[in-house]
């Protein structure tokens, strides 16, 4: 009898098995948030190797083709590339720094004057980016509050299976894969876009109409750049919950 009424309190182990599975998930989501935001920040200090992806998707080619049909922008195909990429790494810059100086960013046009680099949507657009990733640092400390009560959480909980850590992972990435293979990468890109941004704020530039857009070749260069911060993060997610797990051991009562 005291063993039937012992079972019947104790949950089903599918159940526990899935609570241990939820909480490994948010430890598990949190290093991996972490991760991507300290590549972020690690590569922005970097302008992103712009030089480095100026010269294997032959960016220069592209500003010489395209930049030449924006009449109101004249003379940005003729500078040299150290020019060019100057540009960017001050509107980069720029961008993580809340957006100032967005607007006075400026390149010598063929008479020696200087000529606005950024028209007003484009300054507009970047501004948004600036907000935005504003709002992600804010994120990215509240994540870095929750790291290690999640690795104490996770810790007593007790290692899921296998089993329900593949369901959990599939449950979190599944979804995101599904929408790249079925709409591919640059549908994606754009949907974010709509979503992310307000709808009365253009976002979408031609490149014959924008040198900011040529000079990003987008969205080329935002391709390579996710592909370095998706390995980055590879690297340091696992790397995190480890290190978690490591400094909470004396504290989290975890089982062995």
């Amino acid at each position: 009898m005291n063993g039937a009424a012992s079972a019947s309190q104790s949950p089903p182990a599918f159940w526990r098995d899935t609570g241990r599975g939820l909480v490994w998930l948010a430890y598990g989501l949190c290093c991996v948030w972490l991760a991507l935001a300290l590549s972020w920040w690690l590569y922005a200090r970097l302008d992103y190797s712009y030089p480095l992806w100026y010269s294997l998707m032959d960016i220069d080619q592209h500003i010489a083709e395209y930049a030449p049909h924006n009449a109101r922008k004249p003379g940005f195909a003729q500078l040299p590339p150290d020019q060019h990429q100057q540009a960017f790494a001050q509107i980069s810059q720029a961008v993580h720094d809340r957006g100032r100086g967005l607007s006075g960013i400026t390149y010598p046009g063929p008479s020696g004057m200087p000529i606005p680099l950024l028209t007003l949507d484009e300054v507009l657009h970047l501004q948004d980016v600036a907000d935005l990733l504003g709002l992600g640092t804010a994120v990215s400390w509240f994540m870095a509050l929750l790291w290690l009560p999640l690795a104490v959480c996770s810790a007593r909980a007790g290692p899921p299976t296998y089993r329900a850590r593949i369901a959990a992972a599939g449950v979190a990435a599944g979804p995101l894969l599904i929408w790249l293979l079925v709409q591919g990468p640059k549908a994606v890109f754009y949907q974010l876009h709509i979503w992310l941004f307000p709808p009365e704020h253009p976002w979408f530039f031609y490149w014959e109409q924008s040198l900011m857009s040529t000079l990003m070749k987008a969205p080329y260069l935002f391709g390579g750049i996710a592909v370095v911060l998706a390995v980055a993060a590879v690297v340091l997610a696992p790397a995190l919950f480890l290190l978690g797990n490591t400094l909470i051991r004396p504290l989290a009562g975890a089982r062995p």
